[in-house]
């Protein structure tokens, strides 16, 4: 371990560099202050991304920026467990689309392992290439798409347990309020459909640290129920809105994407370690999830303050 730590020195003074050139949240309301999408394309000049060719497809754009910082971190850390986790979640993108006959989207380069590859693993019907979780949900695949995606997804949040779990508190804390955080979203989208709760069962993850049981007391009771329970765990913060919070599913997102923030800035306090790698990891996920939501807007022409009100804090 004290040799891994002496490796990724290097690597964390390199990140500290690349943290530097992160757009800092004055530069995005820069952006949304732009009169047409000219004009933003033209301010996007000033950035990293403005090497680019910015007259493109500007989603390509956004992708290939991931993909270079994907594999600089992949290169850095000589493909960590730990790194990986993060990077799989493409690899479960794929998968819904080679398996899940309803789910949408196109195939994403940004995978640990190529489109290709896993097509040619599903045509055999060969896993052993990719972690145990997803081995054994592959091998015994539900019937239906939406099972089948949702498989998955349980098999993808079990494997970052297992893998973050133990190895680093910070990114255990991390993976754990991840783990609440995602079936909380799970929970509010059922029960605002009228679904019951063994759907609701059907499709949550593996919990954080509130159990399965208490879920699904919290189904059918009032939102106060559920504000109760928040209230008094680590996710208080979240109630700082409101109950708007249950009712309104993209101001939860943007909540739990910010607590999420919150708990991964800590890396910047580590010198030694993969903390840093991930936390610019994510920061850099955050930062071109903010130019999406920036260009949809321009492109739909919706008003700055809708824009501004969907747009995540940033790292620094």
């Amino acid at each position: 371990m004290e040799m891994a730590k002496k490796d990724y020195a290097y690597a964390v003074g390199r990140i500290r560099v690349l943290e530097t050139k992160l757009l800092p949240v004055g530069f995005f309301e820069r952006l949304l202050n732009t009169t047409s999408l000219d004009e933003t394309l033209r301010l996007m000049g000033e950035t990293d991304y403005g090497s680019k060719d910015c007259d493109a497809d500007f989603e390509n754009i956004l992708e290939e920026q991931l993909l270079e910082v994907y594999h600089f971190l992949r290169r850095q850390t000589s493909d960590a467990p730990e790194l990986l986790v993060f990077l799989r979640r493409w690899d479960i993108h794929n998968l819904k689309l080679l398996v899940a006959a309803e789910a949408e989207g196109h195939p994403s380069r940004l995978g640990v392992t190529p489109f290709e590859e896993l097509e040619e693993m599903v045509t055999n019907s060969e896993y052993t290439e990719l972690p145990l979780e997803f081995n054994e949900v592959l091998e015994n695949l539900p019937e239906g798409g939406p099972e089948r995606a949702a498989a998955l997804d349980k098999a993808y949040y079990g494997y970052g347990r297992r893998i973050l779990g133990k190895c680093s508190q910070l990114l255990g804390d991390y993976w754990q309020t991840r783990l609440d955080l995602i079936n909380l979203q799970i929970f509010l989208r059922l029960r605002n459909a009228n679904a019951s709760t063994k759907e609701f069962f059907k499709f949550m993850v593996e919990p954080g640290i509130i159990e399965s049981e208490k879920w699904a007391e919290l189904f059918n009771a009032p939102y106060q129920n559920l504000a109760l329970l928040l209230s008094n765990s680590p996710y208080q913060n979240l109630l700082r809105g409101g109950e708007e919070i249950f009712k309104y599913l993209p101001f939860l997102e943007r909540e739990t994407d910010n607590f999420l923030l919150e708990i991964i800035k800590e890396a910047k306090m580590i010198s030694l370690g993969i903390e840093p790698l991930i936390g610019y990891l994510l920061a850099k996920e955050r930062e071109v999830l903010n130019l999406r939501l920036v260009f949809a807007g321009k492109k739909n022409k919706l008003p700055a303050e809708t824009v501004r009100r969907r747009l995540r804090n940033v790292y620094f």
